[in-house]
């Protein structure tokens, strides 16, 4: 009597091996989209937490500007230079570890490291005695806070003096004043932008002067020597 021999002929052994095929084809088309997805949610959660430190630095940043006045006998004008894209104070925040005082801080968009990019970037030097403008800026390093954005505008809330009602403004055009509010708008090209940011000054403007109160006026306070 023959005996059969159990076994696969080659048209079963081809339907295996396509089967087996596409199950690790689509094996790997999940793997490959759950890194991807685990990827992109990764990617989006230090965005945000970069977004939130950078806000609340600049919030911290700009409530802490502080109301110098230049070192000008003719005329008293407090240290502040605000522009609809730009912005340069006084910060009572130090310049670095080792540094004592106030410091000088300018806020614009400057161009990126890759091309046809712009970054919100700030930079911050040391105040001296001798300062009178905002010429340490040019030598000082620049920090990106926010990067890749398209632009950033600046208002200001305030008035020309006590008898007329404060209102909003693209450029601070009261040198002999300071703001009461300054808003930030960051562009970006991204579907979830920074909400704008208003911010409030902490320091009074009375912190920048020695008031006189036989003749009511405010003398100049200077910084000391570091």
């Amino acid at each position: 009597m023959r005996r059969v021999h159990a076994g696969f002929t080659l048209i079963e052994v081809m339907v295996a091996m396509m089967l087996l095929g596409i199950m690790m084809l689509l094996l790997y088309s999940g793997l490959n989209f759950s890194l991807r997805a685990w990827n992109a949610g990764d990617a989006n959660g230090r965005r945000v937490a970069d977004s939130r430190v950078a806000d609340n630095f600049l919030r911290r940043e700009v409530s802490e500007m502080y109301p110098m006045r230049w070192k000008d006998p003719n005329f008293l004008k407090y240290a502040f230079d605000g522009k609809q894209h730009a912005l340069r104070f006084i910060s009572s925040r130090r310049a670095g570890v080792s540094s004592g005082g106030l410091s000088v801080v300018g806020l614009d968009v400057e161009p990126g490291k890759e091309p046809r990019t712009f970054d919100l970037v700030m930079r911050r030097a040391q105040v001296t005695g001798l300062v009178n403008d905002f010429s340490p800026l040019d030598a000082a390093e620049p920090t990106v806070l926010v990067p890749d954005v398209d632009a950033v505008d600046f208002s200001y809330f305030g008035a020309l003096n006590d008898f007329t009602d404060p209102d909003w403004s693209d450029e601070w055009k009261y040198d002999t004043r300071m703001p009461m509010l300054v808003r930030m708008t960051v562009h970006t090209t991204r579907a979830d932008p920074p909400p704008p940011m208003v911010i409030r000054p902490m320091v009074a403007v009375e912190a920048g002067c020695f008031e006189n109160v036989f003749q009511r006026d405010c003398r100049p306070r200077r910084p000391t020597m570091p």
